[in-house]
């Protein structure tokens, strides 16, 4: 048994199998793993869950699939010389963001957000405008047209030093078609608003149901909302996964990392081959800058220490490398996080269209700022 967090078979074999099909039922999963009765399996989920293994299922949205217009996503790192708080709630009232991640100070305080995005110029106009008022010293925008595509960690039951030492190098390797998708039919009222749920794992559908009653007085049947779980599911609209976390979560830290290579295929086979076969939790996609026109390949990990040392020690020793930056994520307070579903309540169910109100969430900023220049909030600088 493995001395650091005592990892039996059993746990293992629970790992795996949700790694595998996320939509396993607790009676399939006692099976798999080799239990008499479902409530072992039941028990020995909710310990997992509980010391931050695995996280409350989720689902991830093929956006493509959602409008017949474009939508894509659009990653600001955002410099600023002040407070977290009073800049996460300023840049709320832009109102098509998806997540605020705080990132652990290098010179200044900085976020990386990401925003829900018809029209890419809206929002930079509005980002330059924040510039100008003195609000933010600095923002770098990426658009992101592709899904996340999950690697797992590897987990052994006897130590293995291997495990937490990163490959780096450029085998051959087939890469997953990470492409949104394209719209492929109707979305009723049910349907919208189930997506925004699916997306930050309100919970079951009663739940769900009840949810939608009690704060926005929509009376949905549950037959209703089975039929939109299935149209969802069915198309691949929302896809059902777990984060698994290679250690326990207050063991585990979250960096982001972007790469760039001359040769965007070496980009690529670096990526993928980083943590292959290796104790990390890795999301993985593509980002192309707006300014420089230059292809990323970006992994979001979920590691321990001993992982992202030996990352740190050899990623410097990689001449094909020509770019990188890299963005510790701060997990204390959580207050300076933020993060919400796609607001469909801005979908035209008609045109099954989805726009944004960008010069509305210009006009509150404007607006706020103006405010607080008056009272001169904007002349101070908090304590961070």
């Amino acid at each position: 048994m493995e001395l650091k967090d005592g990892l039996t078979p059993q746990k293992i074999r629970l790992l795996q199998n949700l790694e595998r099909n996320p939509y396993i039922n607790d009676e399939e999963l006692s099976n798999a793993i080799g239990y008499i009765y479902k409530s072992s399996v039941i028990k020995l989920k909710n310990f997992l869950e509980k010391i931050g293994y695995i996280s409350l299922p989720l689902y991830q949205i093929d956006y493509g699939k959602l409008a017949k217009n474009k939508l894509s996503i659009v990653n600001a790192i955002i410099m600023f010389d002040g407070d977290y708080t009073y800049v996460r709630d300023l840049l709320s009232l832009i109102e098509c963001y998806k997540t605020f991640y705080p990132v652990i100070e290098q010179g200044y305080p900085a976020y990386l957000i990401s925003f829900f995005v018809t029209e890419e110029g809206k929002i930079r106009k509005i980002l330059e405008y924040l510039k100008e008022r003195g609000v933010i010293l600095h923002h770098e925008l990426f658009k992101q047209n592709y899904r996340w595509y999950f690697k797992y960690p590897k987990f052994s039951i006897k130590k293995d030093p291997d495990l937490f030492t990163p490959n780096f190098e450029f085998a051959e390797i087939k890469f997953p078609d990470m492409r949104y998708g394209k719209y492929e039919g109707h979305l009723n009222f049910c349907d919208t608003r189930l997506v925004m749920h699916l997306e930050v794992g309100t919970g079951t559908l009663s739940k769900i149901r009840k949810w939608e009653y009690e704060k926005f007085g929509n009376s949905f049947s549950y037959p209703q909302l089975k039929n939109s779980y299935k149209k969802l599911t069915k198309k691949r609209i929302a896809s059902k996964y777990y984060n698994i976390r290679p250690v326990p979560n207050k063991e585990c830290h979250r960096g982001l990392v972007l790469l760039r290579c001359e040769d965007f295929e070496m980009t690529k086979r670096l990526i993928f081959n980083i943590g292959k076969n290796k104790r990390v939790f890795e999301k993985i996609t593509y980002w192309k800058s707006l300014g420089k026109k230059k292809n990323y390949g970006v992994i979001q990990f979920y590691y321990d220490s001993i992982f992202f040392t030996k990352f740190l020690m050899g990623i410097d020793n990689i001449e094909e490398i020509v770019e990188k930056k890299m963005f510790f994520l701060r997990t204390f307070p959580t207050n300076y996080w933020r993060n919400q579903s796609i607001s469909m309540e801005y979908y035209d169910l008609k045109k099954q269209e989805l726009h944004f109100p960008y010069n509305k969430f210009f006009e509150a900023v404007k607006n706020k700022i103006d405010q607080d220049a008056d009272i001169g909030v904007l002349e101070k600088r908090i304590e961070l």
